[in-house]
């Protein structure tokens, strides 16, 4: 007993003689998503977060959150003017009622960080983006490391689920626009059995020198939600940077990455992969640039399993949410072009794709206020999305118009 009260007091004595600052953060979103095929989809929802950081000045911290989403109007289902427990916790039984857009909540945060310039870690439910790592972003429930020394990084993501609301992020253009608060898929019951399926660890590194970038990975889920067989990847990233004249920026990214695993319920070859090449250019606020993909696979009713992605595309954020991505089908082969602008108020984000895949999208987002880490934003978009091999779960064809305020 002796030694466990000394232990406690090793931890906490360190914490109570330093200084505390406490770092609020959410936000109120609200979605208007208008479908405009034949038989179109027709849905509001009301997405809200608010969470609290502590942090102490010798890095460590620890925060709590909750999040939750209101299907306000949907043309598919009747209205509910009041959620039901069901609908707070979530149940994979209410997809089919309620889809596309679930009302339900929950414990968005709850997590221990270290953060400091070489090492960082996390533990609970937390945001992993620190980690850098492609195929899984956002909010997890699990644990995440940070190793940085030199030129080289490691890191390592244990993920026993997921929160999934949509959010996609994108190293050079940003985050998918609108994309954060167009779904809601709590961590259990619902992306646990839906998405997550077993425990996912996943471990890689980074060589970075001279506008050279190098990243293998390794990934593993131990049960997929379909088939409860094992998930295996094996891949890397490739990017190089160079200046270019006149003020022009070039930046060259490559993936490949091997899987093994029956991601669609059938006896077939279970093997796939993802190869993956995109050309991006900046001039001031302008990006542009071309890119190529295939998922190479005998079997083409499967899928490249990626819990999430850095793409530029907005067909899974908009209108077929969820994992895996509806543009990574098993056979399929998509070039694509795109183009965009982001200033201090307005950002927008174009994109057509051709092949197995194809889309057309314009998305766009205005600034209308900002103090400080408050701010109030709003945009419009069309977003259209096709896959030969495999149908969306929303619609093809959407018209988006939402407002977010920040803090």
């Amino acid at each position: 007993m002796r030694r466990y009260i000394l232990s406690v007091s090793f931890w906490i004595i360190p914490l109570l003689a330093t200084e505390i600052t406490l770092k609020p953060f959410g936000y109120l979103g609200l979605i208007y998503n208008q479908g405009v095929q034949h038989s179109p989809h027709s849905y509001v929802g009301f997405d809200a977060r608010v969470g609290t950081d502590f942090s102490f000045n010798n890095g460590w911290s620890f925060g709590i959150g909750a999040i939750g989403a209101w299907n306000v109007w949907n043309r598919n289902k009747k209205f509910q003017p009041i959620l039901s427990i069901g609908n707070v916790l979530g149940s994979v039984n209410m997809q089919s009622s309620t889809r596309p857009y679930l009302s339900m909540g929950d414990i968005s945060d709850a997590y221990v960080r270290y953060d400091t310039k070489r090492l960082k870690f996390a533990l609970g439910r937390f945001n992993t983006n620190f980690v850098d790592f492609d195929w899984i972003q956002g909010n997890i429930q699990g644990a995440s490391l940070f190793i940085h020394r030199n030129d080289f990084k490691y890191w390592g993501v244990f993920m026993d689920s997921m929160l999934y609301n949509g959010y996609q992020g994108n190293d050079l253009q940003g985050p998918r626009i609108a994309t954060g608060i167009n779904a809601l898929a709590s961590y259990d019951p619902v992306s646990k059995k839906m998405y997550v399926g077993g425990e996912v660890v996943a471990l890689g590194m980074g060589y970075e020198h001279k506008g050279f970038k190098i990243s293998p990975f390794f990934l593993a889920d131990s049960k997929l939600p379909m088939t409860n067989t094992a998930l295996i990847q094996v891949g890397f990233k490739f990017q190089y940077y160079t200046k270019l004249p006149k003020g022009f920026q070039s930046y060259t990214i490559v993936h490949g990455i091997y899987q093994h695993g029956n991601t669609d319920a059938t006896r077939y070859n279970d093997q796939a992969g993802l190869f993956m090449i995109d050309q991006t250019f900046l001039y001031k606020i302008l990006n542009f640039g071309l890119g190529f993909y295939a998922v190479p696979a005998p079997n083409q009713k499967g899928f490249f399993w990626s819990f999430n992605d850095k793409t530029k595309f907005y067909g899974r954020g908009i209108n077929s949410i969820g994992v895996p991505a509806i543009y990574f089908a098993n056979a399929t082969m998509t070039g694509y072009l795109f183009g965009g602008l982001k200033t201090k108020r307005v950002r927008m984000d174009a994109m057509v794709a051709f092949g197995d895949y194809q889309e057309y999208s314009l998305m766009t987002n205005y600034k209308i206020w900002q103090s400080k880490q408050m701010a109030l934003d709003a945009g419009i978009g069309y977003v259209y999305s096709y896959s030969s091999k495999v149908k969306s779960n929303i619609g093809n064809s959407s018209l988006v118009l939402f407002t977010k305020f920040s803090y």
